[in-house]
């Protein structure tokens, strides 16, 4: 299994604050966001994780440092020098470092669920999104049919209260390529972006089976804005 870490954003919602360093640097409760989103996937340290950075960030001694300092041991680095037109495109870069039959997951840098949430041993089906209730309409939602399984997937969208968490699992990487190569284009002309979560209709269209698994809304820490991020710590002078 691979862990795929999206970082290379340009966080304009904190640039426009008039934060001056990349999004995984700000300090949150004393420490980097980086370290709090990893913190997330604790039970996954022991997988290859992948971290598609920016290179004007120069991330490569972050890393190095931030690593060690969590105890992920093995991992690489994928280096764009472009900004993309959204995480799917982001996480696409990657295509060269994953086997096509490989397990993936793809993650974002800015949300932190409370450590032990997920794990290996929870993830099944072709397709995997953690979700929890959430309020508002600003997430990717999913609606689920009669047995549990995942129908729609959407994005700012409220078809149902179950909202992602920014965790997105494809059995076989090739899947999510597939989607990629399906969906890609009309998720952007729909959203602005090439958002994850809707690419998973394409999966669902194809038959495979796309399980999400509700997790207590407490549990889940979103930091994506700098009112998302004062909230976390109110004593950010953000």
């Amino acid at each position: 299994m691979k862990i795929l870490i999206t970082m290379a954003g340009q966080g304009s919602r904190f640039r426009d604050a008039g934060v001056n360093k990349p999004k995984h640097e700000i300090s949150v409760r004393g420490e980097p966001m980086f370290d709090w989103a990893m913190r997330s996937l604790e039970s996954f340290y022991q997988e290859n994780f992948i971290f598609v950075t920016q290179a004007e960030h120069n991330d490569t001694s972050f890393l190095d440092d931030a690593t060690d300092r969590l105890g992920i041991t093995q991992y690489q680095e994928c280096v764009i020098d472009e900004y993309t037109n959204g995480q799917a495109q982001t996480a696409l870069s990657a295509n060269e470092l994953i086997d096509p039959e490989e397990g993936v997951v793809i993650y974002n840098i800015d949300t932190y669920v409370q450590e032990a949430q997920l794990t290996p041993g929870v993830i099944n089906g072709d397709g995997f999104i953690p979700v929890f209730t959430a309020p508002g309409e600003r997430w990717s939602f999913v609606q689920t049919d009669d047995t549990g399984k995942v129908m729609q997937v959407s994005e700012k969208e409220k078809i149902s209260d179950l909202a992602t968490v920014g965790f997105y699992y494809f059995d076989r990487w090739e899947y999510f390529v597939n989607a990629y190569e399906h969906k890609a284009q009309q998720v952007e002309r729909e959203y602005g972006e090439t958002y994850v979560a809707p690419l998973y209709n394409h999966l669902i269209e194809k038959g495979h089976i796309v399980q999400p698994y509700k997790m207590d809304r407490k549990a889940v820490h979103v930091l994506g804005t700098p009112d998302d991020l004062r909230q976390f710590d109110p004593q950010s002078d953000i």
